[in-house]
């Protein structure tokens, strides 16, 4: 947590005339920097505007409150970090070769932005309905995103109950991955690449366990479990 993210905006950087959208950006950068630090209780709304050289007035402009900002501060780095881990296949790829380049990614992001992926690491899982559906949102897409990975490998459509269960397993898996990915980046000591290979394997092998999957998924999911 000692390295700085390199979105950080300066103190005097509030000085220079912006766009509204480039002031907001900077205003959530700055953000996902502090929340990234200490804790939400400790991080005070009026801090944010004196250390981005903006007034309270402008500050409370783009965010009512410190609760909207730090969910906005989430949203940004989910969406981040869904670009991110945005990697196309390359032709002939297997699914554990693709699973394991979207952790890779995943993990390069946080060793980039350590201190907004701990931001959006902290907003997640809280009993806030907001957060929650930040959360919810992120891993609709991602899941959505592996599960058209799947569908390609298999190349027909699914039953609607292997659908079901794979959706299911999807979703527990990027809980695992979340929580391996945390670890991670409270122990930067932890091997990427075995954490990624691990990760892949953890889906693969409980893809392969869901009854009734088609026999070109059982082929594609089998180096795994081996």
């Amino acid at each position: 947590m000692s390295k700085p993210d390199a979105r950080r905006a300066g103190d005097s950087s509030g000085r220079r005339r912006l766009s509204p959208d480039d002031r907001r950006n900077e205003l959530l950068a700055l953000g996902a920097e502090v929340f990234g630090q200490r804790p939400y209780d400790e991080v005070r709304i009026d801090e944010i505007a004196e250390r981005a050289g903006v007034s309270r007035a402008l500050m409370y402009h783009y965010f009512p409150d410190k609760r909207a900002f730090f969910a906005a501060v989430v949203r940004a780095e989910g969406e981040r970090l869904f670009e991110a881990t945005n990697t196309p296949p390359d032709p002939g790829q297997s699914l554990f070769d693709q699973l394991r380049t979207g952790v890779l990614a995943y993990l390069r992001y946080d060793e980039e932005f350590p201190h907004g992926a701990w931001a959006a690491y902290v907003g997640m899982g809280r009993s806030d309905p907001v957060l929650r559906g930040i959360e919810d949102t992120d891993n609709d897409r991602q899941a959505q995103r592996i599960l058209g990975r799947i569908n390609a490998a298999v190349g027909d459509e699914l039953d609607s109950k292997v659908e079901r269960d794979l959706r299911i397993t999807v979703y527990a898996w990027l809980a695992y991955t979340f929580e391996m990915c945390r670890q991670r980046l409270l122990d930067p000591s932890i091997d990427a690449d075995q954490l990624a290979g691990s990760c892949a394997h953890a889906l693969l092998d409980a893809v392969g366990r869901v009854p009734g999957i088609p026999a070109a998924l059982r082929d594609a999911v089998a180096p795994s479990r081996r």
